[in-house]
């Protein structure tokens, strides 16, 4: 990515980006019917909000970060009009801790709809050290990413079982479950989900 990454996002987010489907992915209702969504969430990679909202509606208490301003902004209008009460920030994953000030807590689930897949491999294991500092022991992190054969000209970087258990290889983690589920953008790809539990060193 040749152009400042922040200004590549907001661009990306001037139109209808084919990611951004306003439908929470089908892989994450199925957890949050299944009561696998805990406590206070936090929306790692928020985007427009869709899957943050969502949660919020399921009566959860839900922070969303993303690096778009852009992004935010329109998350934030779609809470106002749903009266939905969200803590959207703008931020940097990569460095969530900063963006998170101390008195909002450890979180004790943390949902990745599509952040994973868009980092280079360098930088995935700093990505899974700060989502540890963030997540609540025996805490849940969700990852769901585009998985192989998902095509690989469309920006993401498809993830395979061995590139989330070498980001997430730290002693804090363990990796309960990789399993194949759609991923959903303006058609339907395959994907990956990881379910991955913060443990106590």
């Amino acid at each position: 990515m040749s152009q400042d990454p922040a200004e590549w996002w907001n661009e990306a987010y001037e139109g209808d980006p084919p990611w951004d489907t306003g439908e929470p992915q089908s892989a994450l209702v199925g957890l949050a019917e299944a009561g696998e969504i805990e406590g206070r969430v936090l929306d790692a990679g928020c985007g427009t909000g869709t899957e943050a909202l969502y949660l919020a509606e399921q009566g959860h208490d839900v922070t969303g970060v993303d690096f778009s301003e852009r992004a935010v902004e329109q998350a934030r209008s779609k809470a106002h009009e749903r009266g939905l009460d969200v803590n959207f920030r703008v931020g940097d994953a990569l460095d969530l801790e900063h963006y998170l000030d101390a008195a909002l807590g450890r979180f004790d689930t943390v949902v990745d709809v599509g952040l994973f897949h868009a980092l280079e491999d360098d930088q995935r294991e700093r990505y899974a050290n700060g989502v540890a500092d963030v997540l609540a022991v025996g805490g849940h992190a969700f990852v769901l990413s585009f998985a192989e054969g998902a095509p690989e000209d469309w920006g993401p970087n498809p993830v395979a079982d061995a590139d989330v258990r070498e980001a997430f290889a730290g002693e804090e983690w363990r990796v309960r479950e990789l399993r194949e589920e759609p991923f959903e953008t303006v058609r339907s790809v395959p994907g990956l989900l990881a379910v991955l539990e913060r443990i106590e060193l």
